[in-house]
């Protein structure tokens, strides 16, 4: 038995999180025994997290900010008493919680850093690097989450002890769209939108860089051209104050609705014809996009991190350099032809399942758990691989 701890810094609505919460869900329980810890009281992860799977326990630390040592030596404590076998962290701050207990700690897990960001959007996070750096070298693994990711960083010097890739994942079989045609059409009516009406949608949190002010001015670009696109942004966030003033100012009241929090997007995805990924920073290798293609959507999305792994343009969806207005209006203009998109969105369901499926991603990390504390080494990155070399332990 692999005694495994995951270390992270929230349990709030994110691609990172939604990630370790299906790879809790889904590791062998007969071969690891698992925990986790999270710095930060934000829980809207929670419920989705199976207590049955954390033979030893589920806990939030309450860290507000910085670096608290209650909660290190917590950490520290917890390694002790579950005899911790493999710690891992996701992204750098959780990284640096979980290397300070283990300083203290007097038993010394495997320390693996599961990082999610390839493009940094603020100068706060490219001067936090400078300390992740020397830091990231004293972890036994650093895992990332695409091809494109690990030659971008592995260009800048970032480095541990061992480096692979795991591509992220997702339950292909609970992202099949079941829905009749009557169930999005009630779904859209709920939200003021028509059967026949082509309606493209953004599921993220409503933070700046998911820019969703870049969809709703493509929209508004699009519908003075007389394209009679319609929007639904899906979930809600710090800026949603901020985006219905903009939905206002730029008089797509009728055109544009925000569904809030939804407990379950897959209806509303289901009722999207496209969905748009227009961030600007941080997205690596997007859970959200993996879900809309596996149900049957295709993708528009800005050409950041893994997103070349994600869709080939023309076949799965199109990509468009981030912040082009232009160019995220024009792609949208084009599958404005039905044919066009509900070709490509098969193709992008087809592609989920064949390689990005979760129990793939999970049955990476089991080996890889194995092989770290086997004293196994595992196969060396190169910066110049190609995606389809990339590792996947």
């Amino acid at each position: 038995m692999v005694r495994v701890l995951f270390v992270l810094n929230s349990l709030c609505v994110g691609g990172a999180e939604k990630q370790v919460v299906s790879l809790v869900n889904r590791l062998d329980r007969s071969r690891f025994a698992l925990s986790v810890l999270y710095l930060k009281p934000e829980e809207t992860l929670r419920p989705q997290l199976e207590d049955a799977a954390c033979a030893d326990g589920i806990r939030c630390l309450g860290v507000s900010k910085g670096i608290e040592w209650p909660a290190i030596r917590a950490i520290a404590e917890h390694i002790e008493r579950h005899q911790i076998d493999v710690m891992v962290c996701t992204n750098m701050y959780a990284q640096l919680y979980g290397w300070l207990a283990r300083r203290i700690a007097r038993r010394k897990p495997r320390l693996v850093e599961v990082f999610h960001t390839t493009d940094l959007g603020s100068r706060k996070e490219r001067l936090s690097m400078a300390l992740y750096k020397p830091l990231t070298r004293l972890a036994d693994l650093l895992v990332y989450v695409c091809g494109a990711q690990a030659r971008h960083w592995q260009r800048e010097g970032l480095r541990a002890r061992q480096d692979t890739v795991i591509y992220n994942g997702i339950d292909a079989e609970r992202f099949v769209d079941r829905w009749s045609e009557d169930d999005k059409a009630a779904l859209r009516a709920g939200h003021g939108l028509a059967r026949d009406d082509y309606v493209v949608g953004l599921c993220a949190v409503m933070r700046p860089e998911k820019a969703h002010a870049d969809l709703l001015s493509a929209i508004a670009a699009l519908r003075a051209r007389g394209v009679p696109i319609k929007g639904l942004l899906i979930g809600d966030g710090p800026l949603r104050a901020a985006l219905e003033a903009q939905i206002d100012a730029l008089g797509l009241r009728d055109a544009v609705r925000i569904t809030g929090f939804l407990q379950d997007v897959r209806p509303a995805v289901a009722a999207c014809d496209v969905l748009v990924l227009a961030s600007h920073s941080v997205e690596t290798f997007s859970l959200a996009a993996l879900e809309a293609m596996a149900l049957g959507r295709p993708m528009v999305m800005t050409e950041i991190g893994g997103a070349a792994e994600q869709v080939t343009p023309g076949v799965h969806g199109l990509l468009y350099p981030p912040g082009d207005l232009d160019a995220l209006a024009d792609r949208l203009a084009t599958l404005h032809e039905r044919t066009t998109r509900e070709a490509m969105g098969a193709r992008a369901a087809q592609r989920v399942r064949a390689e990005f499926d979760l129990a793939q991603m999970v049955e990476g990390y089991e080996r890889t758990f194995s092989a770290l504390v086997a004293g196994q080494q595992l196969p060396a990155l190169r910066p110049d691989q190609p995606r389809d070399l990339a590792t996947r332990s």
